[in-house]
């Protein structure tokens, strides 16, 4: 009889344990994207939102190149990321293609350029345990328009940028033909958002200080980063309307270069419905690009033209 008791007792822990296991699985399971094959995700694109501090590697763009000829034109993205992820490339939000990352976390991909459309490239990266993270990074590849109601030149540069929220945007192709320079200093694009925050940003071949006007008046200074690079960044400082902003490159002899271009502060759109097209200002030697944010607010993006290019006109 004792040992009957015994016996029953063990079946009835076993029992116990197999069923905590099976709940345990079960809850594992139902927590984990489903795919077929490898590489589709069980959520739509629209439900993922940036994601930071995860302990995992970024998904960034590190080169954006495009080639090709006529109609038959794509644009050669590689970068890295969590090693191993499954990548969703989007376009204007849509998914576009999808891709996984290698053993390292580098990954690469051809895509088709849109000859006359603005081409919005995001990325979402699915790791482990079913947690996607969307990258900060946009790329932009924003065709010039037709003059005249005719059909788009494909000898004319589309801009190609790449840019994120709080960061200085980094121009890979320009329809004018080049950035404003003097000397050994050129003026990149210049970022900003409603309340007035601005990223000025640029390079230079020679050491030294890079000195910001707003008008008439110096509104900050930076030292000359690695690479040649430089930026500053200031917050609630650019007022409404037009002036001039200029950069000059500050020697220990004195300055030797300075370069100035026609700035514009746009006032914010009265329009806050979240767009993935964004809204772009043509003029003949400015562009302005101006997209919306998934956390709110916008972000603007003035380019200009150096000084010896000739007028872009577009209707």
């Amino acid at each position: 009889m004792k040992s009957r008791l015994i016996w029953m007792v063990v079946t009835g822990l076993a029992l116990a344990l197999i069923l905590l296991v099976a709940v345990q699985t079960t809850s594992f399971l139902s927590s984990v994207p489903i795919f077929s094959g490898d590489v589709e995700i069980s959520e739509p694109a629209e439900k993922s939102e940036p994601v930071t501090d995860t302990g995992f590697t970024p998904v960034i763009f590190r080169t954006v190149n495009e080639f090709g000829t006529g109609s038959s034109r794509l644009l050669r993205v590689n970068g890295t990321s969590e090693p191993n992820a499954v990548l969703i490339l989007l376009n204007r939000n849509q998914r576009l293609r999808q891709i996984r990352a290698d053993d390292a976390g580098n990954w690469a991909l051809d895509v088709n350029v849109e000859r006359d459309q603005t081409m919005v490239l995001e990325l979402v990266m699915f790791v482990d345990g079913g947690l996607n993270v969307r990258g900060d990074e946009t790329v932009f590849r924003v065709p010039v328009p037709p003059k005249d109601a005719e059909e788009i030149d494909l000898d004319k540069p589309a801009l190609i940028m790449v840019t994120a929220p709080g960061g200085p945007t980094r121009i890979v192709q320009t329809p004018f033909g080049g950035s404003p320079t003097d000397g050994p200093l050129t003026m990149g694009p210049i970022d900003y958002d409603d309340s007035g925050g601005v990223i000025f940003s640029g390079t230079t071949e020679e050491e030294g200080r890079v000195r910001i006007f707003a008008g008439p008046s110096a509104i900050g200074e930076t030292r000359v980063g690695a690479g040649g690079r430089w930026n500053f960044i200031a917050g609630n400082m650019l007022p409404l309307g037009e002036y001039e902003i200029a950069a000059e490159l500050i020697k220990s002899d004195g300055v030797k270069a300075r370069v100035s271009v026609p700035f514009e502060r746009l006032p914010p759109s009265r329009n806050t419905e979240l767009s993935f097209v964004p809204d772009i200002r043509y003029e003949p030697f400015r562009w302005q690009i101006r997209r919306q944010l998934l956390g709110g607010g916008a972000q603007y993006t003035a380019i200009f033209a150096p000084q010896e290019a000739e007028a872009l006109i577009v209707d």
